[in-house]
């Protein structure tokens, strides 16, 4: 069980592995997403953000030159909680940085479903929660 309210930012170029992404969560119970095309629609939405995205998903292709430390701005930006930054074709998750509120994860490929699966584990407290609730009232989820 997730935790359906969770908001997700999704920001790709390419309407197709957008909606590839978005599906993904989709499988998991995350209906709350916003897809976007560019790094400008990104800056838009957080600049109009009433409360913080719980996760920012982003091709790196997207940033532009002049803004070399995406991920500095992603830990010290109060709307983004979490971060998937990814490019390219999917692969293993290339370096994990927990830090105190939030995730960052800085992928070498396009995430696929077992990653979005183990890093949603990580952000997402419904699925932990309801586990120990299961394991101390002796029922199953499923």
């Amino acid at each position: 069980m997730s935790t359906p309210s969770l908001r997700i930012l999704i920001v790709e170029d390419e309407h197709l592995q957008r909606l590839s992404i978005e599906k993904m969560f989709n499988k998991f119970g995350y209906h709350r997403i916003a897809p976007v095309g560019s790094f400008d629609e990104l800056l838009a939405m957080l600049d109009r953000a009433d409360e913080p995205f719980d996760l920012v998903v982003i091709n790196t292709a997207l940033v532009p030159e002049t803004d070399r430390h995406f991920e500095t701005f992603c830990i010290q930006c109060p709307y983004v909680r979490n971060a998937l930054v990814y490019e390219g074709r999917p692969r293993f998750v290339a370096a994990n940085d927990e830090r105190e509120g939030g995730v960052f994860k800085r992928l070498p490929g396009v995430p696929d479903t077992r990653i979005i699966e183990n890093l949603m584990s990580s952000i997402d407290p419904c699925p932990k929660e309801a586990a120990e609730c299961s394991a101390l009232s002796g029922r199953s989820n499923t």
